[in-house]
């Protein structure tokens, strides 16, 4: 998504009129040392009209301050409405024996409640990053059920190449990545988060 850093309720309210031009935005709070942001009730969705944007960056401000206290906060997040799709997840963790890992499943909340997922150890061609999305049951969905259209599949494999040389050109820096939730839709995909943790003793 087209995503804008702001550090002022001002200059949110300016970005969301200019960029937006007033239209529905996400809005949340950017910090490196707040990993889950939704927990702790900083993620404001369908936010409309500069008073409504200036107010919520106030709010947010104020409950990342009580909720996270510590925490280094860079500002808000302004950030563009995605249309609805399937939402998966796309990550690497590091394995003590392979190294790089690459996992897919579905996103959001259903990762962390069924677990249906899928992993590969780079390197991988594109037929096996497909046997890897048909592995998991929730590749069902992809396909269209109960009258809900296909997605665009062949664009969940190219993300899945595209992270999987991330993994190995980054294995020394980067510890994990996680793509949550990676929504995909009939005519592609669109990250609507990310986190990446670094490797210890890392620098830059």
């Amino acid at each position: 998504t087209r995503d804008f850093l702001c550090s002022s309720a001002g200059q949110a309210a300016k970005i969301a009129k200019k960029e937006f031009g007033g239209a529905a935005v996400v809005m949340k709070i950017a910090s490196a040392e707040i990993l889950h942001k939704s927990d702790l009730d900083l993620v404001r969705i369908g936010v409309t009209g500069a008073a409504e944007v200036r107010k919520t960056f106030d709010e947010l401000m104020a409950v990342a301050t009580r909720r996270a206290k510590g925490a280094r906060i860079d500002g808000v997040l302004l950030c563009e409405m995605a249309e609805p799709g399937i939402e998966c997840v796309v990550g690497v963790s590091r394995d003590e024996l392979f190294g790089p890992v690459v996992m897919f499943g579905l996103g959001g909340v259903f990762v962390e409640v069924f677990g249906d997922v899928a992993f590969r150890v780079p390197p991988f061609d594109r037929d096996e990053a497909l046997r890897m999305i048909e592995q998991t049951v929730g590749s069902a969905l992809l396909h269209g059920q109960r009258g809900s259209k296909p997605v665009k599949i062949s664009a969940v494999v190219d993300v899945l190449m595209k992270v999987q040389k991330l993994a190995m050109d980054s294995a020394s820096t980067i510890s994990e990545l996680d793509i949550n939730p990676l929504v995909v839709r009939a005519n592609g995909v669109v990250a609507l988060d990310a986190l990446i943790v670094r490797e210890p003793n890392t620098v830059g």
